[in-house]
């Protein structure tokens, strides 16, 4: 709700900023230090080059995977251009929880028989998907269940049905509000194209990105002062090499890194084509299943509105924000690359106790091996946050292991908490087949939960294949518990669907037809179709 500036008097003048305002700093800091590097600086100057450093090695991250897993990249992309069918085979082995007290042992031994395979054919382009279900458990047969996506009308096969099911996205609102209509307004939608053809997990479309680059990562990169970066010869060691790097330092002062923050949320607070990608962002990520798009409409131009009074407030408290040593980052820099960084920190709103932030390590990245081991560490008042973490992921080779480790310690003077989590993978390539050994470790508090991955990925062309076995184990709890998933896939021409001759559309029905169908054919043909199985 937006505050009346004629009682600005009788309210308590607010302690710092609030949460949202401190987001924004953070991300306009993370831009700071690494959002230029999205351009192409061609000037040779310490500043440039610091900025310059972080794109290559991030460009040079991204490189590295797309050319290790380049197969399964390409097979990825083919299957969001063209027509692709895909089989996946699915059974469980459970003998470990036959044993525990909380399962029963009949049930256990039915499941570890049971196999389930799914067929699904998908055209992303035409916006078409299909999927067919069939289950084998206990000797018994159950198939014919099946789903079709065109567009936003879903169809469903059963197989106890002669129909087919039918109910448009645009129609389930209305359908929810006739059964009861005082939780729904008539207007619900689940979203159905977007969730399924349109969520290719990117947040940002191109255009964009190549407007936040433009209007503000190149304005953050502008407004960094250039005599606030130097640069000198210096020798690093890292992973045991010693390198010859140019080392960079950037020391923002606090008036320099307020008058960058501030200037980047005078910008936001005008920008409306920025609210627009806000706007969108919001749609993505706040929406709720079965959610009216007025309610959601209404409560995102809501949010808008309190942002603009967060910026302004924002714009207000930063003169009083803590930065009092403002903003020091340290790169050093060989072969065009990133190859150690020292950034520390220390900020709090007006008043309160200085929170310290520092990330330090080295990397090392080219086209045969990404080698890194960075902390963060956060001390505040009353808790100290560490984070660590390290890899070593080999690129060249046809027979490679791959390392990485994540720790996370918490100490607040009571109860400290620590997590760690690591990765071992064997990996041998021979000709298109992939031969992979993947193991992942969780430990918190002296309690380890295994998890393994193993099997083979081929991708030739048009087709392909992979067998994969997931085992899970939690010593005390869960042992010799697994699952085999099997996939082959393949481009086809189209995708086939479902026989949509005989449908019953169930978005044209009214609350009176909807219960006359349930409780007539439907429970008709359902009764018939379990009395098979005596039930």
């Amino acid at each position: 709700m937006v505050e009346n500036n004629n009682d600005t008097e009788q309210q308590p003048k607010k302690k710092g900023l609030s949460k949202g305002i401190i987001a924004i700093i953070v991300a306009v800091i993370v831009l700071g230090v690494g959002g230029a590097a999205a351009f192409f600086l061609t000037a040779s100057t310490p500043k440039a080059t610091y900025f310059q450093a972080e794109k290559n090695s991030i460009e040079q991250m991204q490189n590295f995977f797309e050319t290790k897993y380049e197969d399964e990249v390409n097979w990825y992309e083919k299957s969001m251009e063209n027509p692709v069918s895909q089989t996946v085979n699915l059974g469980l082995n459970l003998e470990g929880l036959e044993n525990s007290y909380y399962a029963d042992p009949q049930i256990i031994a039915m499941l570890s028989n049971a196999q389930l395979t799914m067929d699904s054919e998908t055209d992303m382009k035409n916006k078409q998907a299909y999927s067919e279900l069939s289950v084998n458990v206990g000797g018994i047969d159950f198939s014919g269940i099946a789903g079709y996506i065109e567009g936003s009308d879903v169809y469903a096969q059963l197989p106890f049905l002669e129909e087919i099911l039918k109910i448009s996205d645009e129609d389930l609102g209305s359908v929810l509000a006739e059964i009861d209509p005082y939780t729904f307004t008539g207007n619900e939608q689940l979203g159905i194209e977007e969730l399924v053809f349109e969520n290719d997990g990117a947040l940002l479309t191109d255009e964009e990105k190549k407007y936040i680059q433009d209007e503000y990562l190149m304005f953050i990169y502008e407004e960094l002062p250039d005599e606030a970066f130097e640069s000198e010869k210096e020798d690093v060691k890292v992973n045991g090499d010693s390198i010859s790097a140019e080392k960079i330092t950037m020391n923002l002062s606090e008036k320099e890194l307020k008058s960058v923050i501030t200037s980047v949320l005078e910008k936001m607070k005008g920008d409306n084509k920025f609210k627009e990608i806000l706007k969108g962002q919001f749609e993505q990520t706040a929406s709720m299943p079965l959610e009216d798009p007025a309610v959601m409409e209404e409560q995102i131009d809501q949010v808008l509105k309190e942002f603009d009074n967060a910026i302004d407030q924002g714009i207000e408290e930063i003169k009083n924000f803590q930065f009092p040593d403002g903003l020091q980052s340290t790169l050093w820099v060989s072969d065009n690359k990133v190859v150690q960084r020292d950034t520390s920190i220390s900020l709090a709103p007006e008043g309160e106790k200085l929170l310290n932030i520092s990330l330090s390590g080295g990397q090392l990245f080219d086209d045969k091996q990404l080698y890194f081991d960075q902390t963060l560490t956060m001390n505040g008042e009353h808790e100290e946050v560490s984070i660590g973490f390290d890899g070593d992921f080999q690129g060249d080779g046809d027979a490679v292991t791959d390392s990485a480790n994540l720790t996370f310690a918490v100490d607040d003077g009571y109860a400290p908490v620590q997590f760690a989590a690591s990765y071992t993978g064997d990996e041998s390539v021979d000709g298109s087949t992939r031969n992979f050994d993947r193991q992942l470790q969780f430990t918190v508090d002296n309690e380890t939960l295994n998890l393994s991955w193993t099997g083979d990925s081929t991708y030739d062309g048009d087709q392909m294949n992979s067998n994969n076995n997931i085992a899970l184990d939690f010593p005390g709890y869960i042992e010799n518990v697994s699952m085999d998933l099997d996939v082959e896939g393949s481009v086809i021409d189209a995708v086939e669907g479902v026989d949509t001759s005989n449908v019953v559309d169930l978005g044209a029905m009214s609350a009176a037809e909807l219960q006359e169908y349930f409780e007539g054919d439907f429970s008709r043909q359902l009764e018939q179709w379990l009395a098979q199985f005596g039930l």
